[in-house]
C-alpha cells in the first residue's frame, strides 16, 4: 500500500502452500453406495499441475481492456458468475458477547490474498487441495479480494468461488482497482483512462465496474490509488477532484455496490498516507452534503512509535463525527502479511480497556495464515491464533499490557452468524480435501478444491467444557468425512460418567411445527450425543437422541424430537457427549448436522442434458481438459460429476454448484477411445436425483511417437555424444541409426557414441510398440569440427549482450539480468503467456545449445520452474526459426542442444511459465553456447 509495505506484493511469487499429492497408483478399490450404485474410488491425481489451454480463468483487466470487455463474447462468463446470494445475518443487536471486551459496533475488513496470483486462477478450483479455505467469517464484515499487478492487470474482480464462500457466510466481497506505485510499474495513463469522463458526466470505466460487479454477482470495489506522476504537480488537485467525482458517480449509478477508498491520495492529488481521517482526505468520504465512499481503509502507521502520541484513531473518530461520517466506517489498517500474529500493535490506540474501539479494524493479508502454513493443521492453528487468541477460545480475552503482543480479533468483535432460517445443513466441508466422501464412504482419493461448496463452520472455535475427568481437544479431521473432505474431530480422554460440552453455532432461527433435527457421527466408544439448544428467552434445553440411540464405530445418524419447541427462536446450537467407557485415546467425529422443516418438500430434480463444450489433449493424448455444461430441472444444491468406467461403476471427478464443470488433467484409462461423463444432481441433504450422461472421444494414440534429446551437438573430433529417447510413454522399444559414429546401429533408451571424423551427421530414432512403428530423422544434428577443441567446453556467447523482452515487472527484474552471469538476479515478467526474451549476440555465431536457470536455480520453489518453452534463432532479427521445443519440464536447470545453426539473435519463448497456474516467467540465467563465429 505505501512505500514501507509495498502493497504491490499482491503478485508475490509464493509457492503453493498445501501441495502434497503423491503420484497415483492406478489401482482402485470399489465401494457401493446406499442406493446400490457402485463406485470405483478415484485414485490420487498423477498430474495435478498439468494445465491445458482451455482451462477457464478468473478475470482481470487494465482500464483499456476492461472497456473492451463484453459479457456476451466472454467464453469464460458462465464460469465466473457467483450464484450464491448474500446470506442474511443475525441482527447485531441480538448477538451475545462471549467475553467482556467484545462489542457489536466494531467491524472488520479483511484485505486478503485468496489466490496466489492475479492471473491463472480457476474459477471453481481444480483437482488439487491448494486453496485458501478461510473459515473465520464470523469475525469479518467485508472481504476485499486483493489482487492486481502492473504486469497482469490492475482491475481484479473476485473469483466466484470466493464470492460464493463469503456469501454463504453473509459477508460481502469487493474487487480491487489497484493503481501501483511507479516503482512497481504504475502508469499515470491507467489513472487517466480510469478517470476519463464523458461530456454527459458519465465515467465509462465506472460503468464497466458496475456492469462487472452486477454480472459476476459480487458487492463492490476497493480503490487503491498509489500511482505518482502528473498528479504530484500543480495538476494534482484535478486528479483528486476527478476521483471524488468518479466515486460519487459510481455510487449514484449503483447505490447497492460498496466502495472503499484507501488512505493514499490526498485532496491535492499527492500520494501522502495520512493514517487517519483528516482534512487532507475527508473529501473521499463526504463532499459536505452526501457520503462519497462507503468506507475508508486507514494506512498502517497509526501504531508506529513516532505517531503514537497523536492518537490518530481517536482523532479520526472525532473528525468523522464532526463531518457526519460513522466512525466505524473507518478501518484502522494492520499489516499482518509478513509476521501474522507476531505483528506488534499498540492496542491501546485502537480500544479502551472495555474493548470499545474508536474505529473499525482492517487487516491487510490475514491470508498470511494460509501462505505461511505447510499443511492444514498449521493453517488452522495460524488462523485460530490470528482471529481468536493463544488459548484458541473466544470466551477468553486478553487485556493490553503494553507489550504490543497480538490479542486476536475475538477480543474486540462479537461472533456473527448467517444461520437465520431453516433448513440449516452442514457437513463441516471447508471447500477442499485430500479425498471426497459420500455417506461416509470415500469415493475419491483425488485432491480437490471448490470453495463454492463449502459449509458454514462452527461459530465458536473452540469453547469446550469438560467434566468428570474428560479432557478434549477440538479440531478437524482431514482423513474422514460424512460428505465432502472434512469433519469435526473431538479427541482426548473420555471417562465413563464424564461429559463434554461444545459450543458450536450462534443462530436466530424460528423452529417450525415439524422441525426435524439429526446428527451423524462416529466414535471409537459407544457415545451418547445430545443436542443443546439455546433460545431467545434465555432458556437452554438438552435434548437426548430418540430411543437413547448411541453413536457407534460406524457412521451413525441419530434423530431428536424437538417438536415441543415449535415457535421458539433458537439462538444457539451446541452438543454434549458422554462415553459409555473409559477411553484414553477417545475420538468422536461429527460429520453432519441437519435442522429442517419436516413439512418441506424438496427434490434434487434431474439433469436433462449434458454436453462437452470444449476439449483439449496433451501431446500424447493421455490427459484431457474438458469443459462440460448441462441443463437441469429441480432444486439441486450441487452437482456431482463422474466418469463411467467400463464396468459401469462411477469414478468421482468433482462437484459443482453451477451448471458447468471443468475436468482438469483428466487421465485416460482403459482400452477404449471413449469416456462417458455422468452429472448427478444433489439436494442440500445429499440426496441424489436423476442424472444424465454424455460421451467424449479421445484421439487415437495407440501408435508411438519418436523423439530424442542430445547431450551436445557441436563437438570436436573424438568427442562423446549421448542420445536419450524422449519418445511417447506408450513406446515399448527404441532403436537408433547413427551413421558416422562408433556405433551406427544401437538399441535402448540411451546410447553413448563418439565421432572420429569431421562432418555433419544425421540421427534417426525409431520407436515401436504393439500398434506400430514411428521414426524421426534429425537432419544435420551432429556437427564435428576441428575448430572445436576435443574435450573442450562450448563458448558462452550471450553474457552481457543486449536483450529485448515483452516486459518486466520492475527495474530489479529487467531482461538484462538473464544474461549477466548472476543467478541471484532474474528477468521476470507477469501477465498472460507467452513471454519472450531475445538476446542479440552482436554478429553471426554458430549456436548449438541454450542453458537456462529457472526459478528453482535462483532459490524459488520448484513449482515455479518453467514448464513449456521454445528456442528460436535468426540472422536478421526478423525471421525466426524454432530449433527446440520443450514441454513438461520440471527441472530448475535445463540444457537444450539442437542442430548447430548460424544465428545472431536467439529468442526464448516461455509458453507455460510455471508448473501451476502462475503466469509469471522467471529466468535467472539464459546462456547461449556454441562457437565464436560461423563455422558451418
Amino acid at each position: 500500500m505505501n512505500k514501507k509495505t509495498l502493497m504491490s506484493v499482491s503478485r508475490r511469487f509464493m509457492a503453493a502452500a498445501l501441495a502434497g499429492a503423491m503420484l497415483a497408483s492406478l489401482a482402485a478399490c470399489s465401494a457401493t453406495g446406499a442406493s446400490g450404485v457402485k463406485y470405483t474410488v478415484t485414485p490420487e491425481n498423477e498430474n495435478e499441475e498439468l494445465i491445458l489451454k482451455n482451462q477457464p480463468e478468473s478475470s482481470y483487466w487494465f482500464p483499456d481492456t476492461l472497456l473492451e470487455w463484453n459479457a456476451k463474447d466472454d467464453p469464460d462468463l458462465a464460469y465466473n458468475v457467483s450464484t450464491v446470494p448474500l446470506a442474511k445475518r443475525v441482527d447485531k443487536k441480538d448477538l451475545k458477547a462471549v467475553n467482556k471486551t467484545q462489542n457489536t459496533d466494531t467491524k472488520v475488513m479483511a484485505i486478503s490474498i485468496m489466490n496466489s496470483s492475479t492471473s491463472g486462477n480457476a474459477p471453481h478450483g481444480l483437482n488439487n487441495a491448494n486453496a485458501n479455505t478461510f473459515s473465520y467469517w464470523q469475525y469479518v464484515d467485508q472481504l476485499v479480494y486483493w489482487g492486481g499487478s502492473s504486469g497482469e492487470g490492475i482491475i481484479v474482480p473476485p473469483s466466484p468461488d470466493v464470492t460464493d464462500m463469503a456469501h454463504t457466510n453473509g459477508v460481502p466481497v469487493l474487487g480491487t482497482v489497484f493503481f501501483p506505485q511507479n516503482v512497481s510499474g504504475g502508469k499515470v495513463e491507467w489513472l487517466d483512462q480510469t478517470l476519463q469522463q464523458n461530456e454527459d458526466g458519465s465515467f465509462p470505466v465506472a460503468d464497466k465496474l458496475i456492469e462487472v460487479a452486477q454480472t459476476y454477482g459480487f458487492d463492490g470495489w476497493f480503490i487503491n490509488q498509489e500511482t505518482e506522476g502528473e498528479n504530484e504537480t500543480s495538476l494534482g488537485a484535478k486528479y483528486a477532484e476527478k476521483m471524488q467525482a468518479f466515486i460519487k458517480y459510481l455510487k449514484e449509478q449503483a447505490p447497492d455496490l460498496r466502495v472503499v477508498y484507501y488512505d493514499s491520495m490526498t485532496k491535492d492529488g499527492t500520494i501522502d498516507w495520512q493514517n487517519a481521517l483528516t482534512d487532507e482526505n475527508k473529501m473521499f468520504m463526504t463532499d459536505g452534503k452526501t457520503q462519497v465512499a462507503d468506507d475508508m481503509f486507514l494506512n498502517f502507521w497509526w501504531t508506529e512509535d513516532e505517531l503514537a502520541n497523536k492518537n490518530l484513531l481517536k482523532a479520526s473518530a472525532d473528525k468523522a463525527t464532526e463531518i457526519g461520517v460513522d466512525p466505524y466506517s473507518l478501518y484502522a489498517g494492520v499489516d499482518v502479511q509478513a509476521n501474522g500474529y507476531d505483528t506488534p500493535v499498540k492496542w491501546n490506540l485502537l480500544a479502551g480497556s472495555d474493548g470499545k474501539t474508536h474505529t473499525s479494524l482492517g487487516l491487510y493479508c490475514p491470508s498470511w495464515a494460509y501462505w505461511a502454513a505447510g499443511n492444514p493443521t498449521t493453517f488452522r492453528a495460524n488462523e485460530s491464533r490470528l482471529w481468536v487468541n493463544k488459548a484458541g477460545d473466544p470466551s477468553q480475552n486478553d487485556s493490553y499490557d503494553g507489550d504490543e503482543a497480538w490479542q486476536g480479533v475475538s477480543n474486540y468483535v462479537v461472533e456473527q452468524s448467517a444461520i437465520t432460517s431453516l433448513p440449516f445443513v452442514t457437513n463441516f466441508n471447508n471447500g477442499s480435501g485430500y479425498g471426497f466422501s459420500r455417506d461416509g464412504k470415500q469415493i475419491s482419493k483425488m485432491d480437490w478444491n471448490n470453495r463454492s461448496v463449502s459449509d458454514i463452520q462452527p461459530t465458536y472455535r473452540w469453547i469446550v467444557s469438560d467434566e468428570g475427568g474428560n479432557k478434549t481437544k477440538a479440531d478437524y479431521s482431514d482423513a474422514e468425512a460424512w460428505y465432502g473432505g472434512s469433519s469435526l474431530k473431538f479427541s482426548g480422554v473420555a471417562k465413563k460418567g464424564g461429559s463434554t460440552d461444545v459450543r458450536l453455532y450462534s443462530a436466530d432461527v424460528k423452529l417450525a411445527d415439524k422441525t426435524e433435527l439429526s446428527m451423524t457421527a462416529k466414535a471409537n466408544a459407544a457415545t451418547k450425543l445430545d443436542a443443546v439448544l439455546t433460545f431467545a428467552d434465555g432458556s437452554s434445553e438438552t435434548v437426548a437422541p430418540k430411543s437413547n440411540k448411541k453413536i457407534g464405530e460406524d457412521w451413525t445418524t441419530v434423530t431428536y424430537d424437538v417438536s415441543k419447541y415449535a415457535g421458539k427462536s433458537m439462538t444457539g446450537f451446541d452438543i454434549r457427549y458422554q462415553s459409555d467407557e473409559d477411553k484414553a485415546g477417545y475420538q468422536l467425529l461429527l460429520g453432519n448436522i441437519t435442522l429442517k422443516d419436516g413439512a418441506e418438500k424438496t427434490s434434487a430434480g434431474k439433469v436433462t442434458s449434458v454436453s462437452v463444450d470444449d476439449k483439449q489433449f496433451d501431446d500424447d493424448a493421455i490427459y484431457a481438459g474438458v469443459r462440460l455444461s448441462w441443463k437441469a430441472d429441480g432444486d439441486a444444491a450441487a452437482y456431482e460429476v463422474y466418469k463411467i468406467n467400463e464396468d459401469k461403476s462411477r469414478s468421482f471427478l468433482g462437484i459443482s454448484n453451477v451448471e458447468n464443470f471443468y475436468a482438469a488433467s483428466l487421465t485416460r484409462t482403459g482400452d477404449t477411445n471413449n469416456t462417458t461423463f455422468e452429472v448427478v444432481p444433489v439436494d442440500r441433504y445429499g440426496n441424489q436425483g436423476t442424472s444424465a450422461t454424455t460421451d467424449m472421444d479421445w484421439p487415437d494414440n495407440s501408435k508411438p511417437k519418436a523423439a530424442a534429446t542430445v547431450s551436445r551437438t557441436l563437438i570436436g573430433v573424438g568427442d562423446e555424444v549421448t542420445f536419450t529417447s524422449a519418445s511417447s510413454k506408450n513406446t515399448k522399444s527404441v532403436s537408433w541409426s547413427l551413421p558416422g559414429s562408433s556405433q551406427e546401429k544401437a538399441d535402448g533408451d540411451k546410447v553413448t557414441v563418439t565421432y572420429d571424423k569431421e562432418g555433419v551427421y544425421d540421427v534417426e530414432i525409431t520407436a515401436k510398440n504393439d500398434s506400430g512403428t514411428a521414426t524421426t530423422k534429425l537432419a544435420g544434428e551432429i556437427v564435428v569440427s576441428s575448430k572445436i577443441k576435443s574435450g573442450g567446453a562450448l563458448t558462452l556467447l550471450s553474457q552481457g549482450k543486449a536483450t529485448e523482452a515483452d516486459g518486466f515487472t520492475n527495474g530489479n527484474e529487467k531482461p538484462d539480468f538473464a544474461v549477466d552471469g548472476d543467478t541471484s538476479k532474474k528477468w521476470c515478467v507477469t501477465g498472460p503467456a507467452p513471454h519472450e526474451i531475445t538476446v542479440d549476440l552482436g554478429d553471426v555465431k554458430t549456436v548449438s545449445q541454450v542453458d537456462i536457470a529457472h526459478a528453482q536455480a535462483g532459490g524459488e520453489d520448484a513449482s515455479m520452474n518453467t514448464q513449456a518453452y521454445s528456442i528460436a534463432v535468426s540472422e536478421d532479427g526478423k525471421e525466426f526459426t524454432t530449433v527446440a521445443t520443450v514441454k513438461g519440464n520440471t527441472a530448475g536447470n535445463t540444457s537444450d542442444a539442437f542442430a548447430p545453426v548460424n544465428a545472431r539473435y536467439v529468442k526464448l519463448v516461455v509458453d507455460k511459465p510455471t508448473q501451476g497456474s502462475d503466469t509469471a516467467a522467471r529466468i535467472y540465467e539464459m546462456q547461449v553456447l556454441g562457437a565464436d563465429g560461423a563455422i558451418l
